[in-house]
């Protein structure tokens, strides 16, 4: 920053920038004109969405640069790191498609990631492996190996712990997954603006980024898409994000990349109406009774997904 922020007169100092950082203040001057003058939707067809439809294209641009992973195209604006992690988590394992998948994560994660690895559990019968951490606070690769079978569809790892300041072997663990068929994902939101993060080494399939660890406002977060990488949604409506994040954008706060859902879905349940609208916000149209309320694409949330 260009300048310490200062807290009360009588506070403590602040120590605690892994929770939270102040906003930079040539952030705020750099956000000022998109909340004023440059105030239109970049999703428009008009001329009020060209500057903030720039600026979007020069932010991914930058996001892509700091992580060295990638193209501006596969950076992801989200709302925050642990919108990106669900993001990234709940919508690889639906997007694999796979009966009875299997997840391999480590004990220290951040709770987004075991919150959303053991909701996959709980609704959709995801089977998940828990690794332990060794004295430093490290996944060993060998138990990451041993972990992992035909049915393991990601392995999620944090790049930096928050509260013990591991460092994991992202580039040999990502390494593993992929020669066992699974995609990687990385919590880097402790790593990215205090450490040189090479994503291209690394060679992670998803990457996420918490602005508010690095002098953003809170609410800002991105998701680094390696290409070919499917998810499934996690807000259906609206096309932003490629259709991956629905919501308007704000051109100078926030971030974009990745792939519609199918519709409709490659096969219905079983005694289901193939002629539902697909308008996928969960009603019942298509859908007898017995089956959850929850349509095809609303991550298959159907009778005969046992929960555990």
């Amino acid at each position: 920053m260009s300048a310490p922020v200062r807290g009360p007169a009588d506070g403590p100092i602040y120590l605690d920038h892994n929770a939270t950082t102040p906003v930079d203040p040539r952030v705020m001057e750099a956000a000022l004109p998109y909340l004023t003058r440059h105030f239109g939707n970049p999703s428009s067809a008009h001329g009020y969405a060209e500057q903030p439809r720039a600026a979007l294209a020069r932010a991914r641009g930058q996001v892509a640069a700091l992580i060295n992973a990638g193209s501006p195209g596969d950076v992801l604006f989200i709302g925050s790191g642990s919108e990106a992690n669900n993001l990234a988590v709940r919508g690889a394992v639906l997007a694999a498609g796979r009966e009875r998948a299997h997840v391999v994560t480590q004990a220290t994660e951040h709770p987004a990631v075991l919150g959303a690895v053991h909701a996959l559990r709980r609704l959709h019968g995801v089977r998940v492996t828990v690794l332990p951490v060794d004295s430093r606070g490290l996944v060993a690769p060998g138990d990451l190996a041993a972990a992992c079978g035909p049915d393991t569809v990601l392995v999620t790892v944090m790049a930096a712990n928050n509260e013990t300041g591991a460092l994991q072997p992202i580039g040999e663990l990502t390494a593993i997954a992929h020669e066992r068929g699974a995609l990687f994902h990385s919590d880097a939101a402790q790593w990215v603006g205090k450490l040189a993060l090479d994503g291209a080494a690394w060679e992670v399939d998803l990457l996420t980024v918490a602005g508010h660890k690095l002098y953003a406002p809170k609410g800002v977060g991105a998701l680094y898409r390696r290409p070919g990488t499917a998810l499934e949604p996690i807000l259906y409506g609206g096309g932003q994000e490629r259709g991956l994040r629905r919501a308007r954008r704000t051109s100078r706060w926030r971030w974009r990349s990745a792939r519609p859902p199918r519709w409709p879905p490659r096969s219905w349940p079983p005694g289901s109406r193939a002629g539902c609208a697909g308008c996928a916000i969960g009603c019942t149209v298509g859908w007898p009774s017995a089956w959850s309320s929850a349509c095809g694409s609303m991550g298959r949330s159907v009778r005969g997904y046992r929960t555990r």
